[in-house]
């Protein structure tokens, strides 16, 4: 008499980030062999990983080799064996998504244009005009003749001054958007059911209004940022990706206030905690800027970028609490954190965060409007704000490119 055998369980649903994807692990499979035990373990305890520890349960580090979990909620889907370069100290690269500045070609001596050849794509963050609601990056403070303050806006002028000068200085510029309009064809109304089944993936109750503030969530940042990175990855292709936005500092109760100080940070993207690891997506997103070795570029570029910006803000540093933002150098305006366009923008990504909207002067400087020339500020003449964030950023990418790209006769 035969005894029927019991079938197993179907696998859990996978654990991924918001509108995330399964990932295809062969995709790493061209970079097998290409970077040696110490550096992946130096790049992911030291920047990518918030704490050492954290990423253990997730990827294991063998003697020649790392295991990666395929899926985190169920073990017995297996390992991705990713070897390491066992026959040489040396490093070996992979398939690079972007060209590094060695790569371009070089520059003449006392050449005008220093970003001619680079493929630049800009990211003016967040949205404008009438979707602005729904983006939250928007308030009011003073009177009836007071301006708004809308980030999607403002950043879109920082981004249109950046075009026309990093043009005329030699790089191909392309936007993400151009309007005030959404890059994503996705809307609140159509992510219902992709809410709901997101809320009962981490195991809460889809109540009416937890699925209204996922929906809303999914559209206005995990959908935009993802319809941006497809253009980003697909299309532009660029070297170098400028994320523009402008801090705001938290105020209590939701209602604005004026807060201080005012600063500045740059962002490159690290500091995934234990939770963020456990997302099949976000792991291998992160393994793959990894192997592509992209903290390197991105360290480089925001050391130079972020003091040029000091210079011309007069702002004073910013720090985390080693949370969500962790140091990785001695450059107290640089720090690591994840996010989803620094993680899902496949080349080297500088993540803006200058000037306080909700800081007295950075208010009365946006009522200011893109005036021309310069005007008297608390005691010394500046120019308008967007002017002045769009040079920082133009004179670090110059006298970056110029020490990366200049021919030494």
């Amino acid at each position: 008499m035969s005894v029927a055998r019991a079938t197993p369980p179907p696998p859990p649903p996978p654990t991924l980030a918001r509108l995330g994807s399964v990932p295809d692990w062969s995709r790493l499979d061209p970079y097998q062999g290409t970077m040696t035990r110490e550096e992946f373990v130096y790049l992911l305890r030291h920047c990518y990983a918030r704490k050492p520890e954290e990423a253990d349960g997730v990827i294991r580090i063998e003697e020649d080799r790392a295991l990666i979990l395929r899926q985190s909620n169920h073990p017995a889907s297996g390992w991705y064996d990713l070897r390491f370069r066992t026959d040489s100290p040396l490093p070996k690269e992979g398939p690079l998504y972007w060209r590094a500045p060695v790569e371009v070609p070089d520059l003449p001596e006392n050449s005008t244009r220093p970003l001619e050849g680079l493929r630049i794509a800009i990211d003016p963050g967040h949205i404008g005009g009438d979707w602005v609601t729904w983006d939250d990056r928007h308030f009011k403070l003073g009177g009836p003749d007071t301006l708004e303050v809308r980030e999607g806006e403002m950043t879109l002028m920082v981004a249109k001054i950046l075009r026309r000068d990093l043009t005329l200085l030699g790089a191909e510029v392309f936007l993400t958007r151009e309007t005030n309009d959404p890059v994503t064809k996705e809307r609140v109304e159509t992510l219902q059911d992709e809410a709901r089944a997101y809320i009962a993936r981490r195991g809460q109750i889809p109540s009416p209004g937890l699925i209204a503030s996922t929906a809303k969530a999914m559209f206005a940042i995990s959908s935009e940022i993802r319809a941006r990175a497809d253009l980003i990855n697909d299309t532009i292709r660029p070297d170098l990706a400028l994320c523009l936005h402008f801090d705001a500092s938290p105020w209590p109760g939701g209602k604005p206030v004026f807060r201080s100080p005012n600063h500045l940070h740059l962002l490159i993207n690290g500091c995934y905690s234990k939770s963020e690891m456990e997302e099949d997506d976000t792991r291998f997103e992160m393994v793959l800027r990894i192997l592509q070795r992209l903290y390197h570029e991105e360290l480089r570029l925001s050391d130079t970028v972020s003091q040029t910006l000091r210079k011309e803000t007069r702002l004073p540093a910013f720090s985390y609490d080693g949370t969500s933002g962790m140091s990785v150098n001695e450059n107290e305006l640089v720090w690591a954190r994840n996010l989803l366009a620094n993680r899902v923008f496949f080349c080297p990504v500088l993540f803006f965060e200058p000037f306080c909207m909700n800081h007295v002067e950075t208010h009365a400087r946006v009522q200011e409007g893109p005036y021309r020339g310069l005007r008297e500020i608390n005691g010394v003449y500046r120019k308008n704000l967007y002017q002045e964030y769009a040079d920082g950023v133009t004179a670090g990418l110059v006298r970056y490119y110029r020490q990366q790209r200049q021919r030494v006769p």
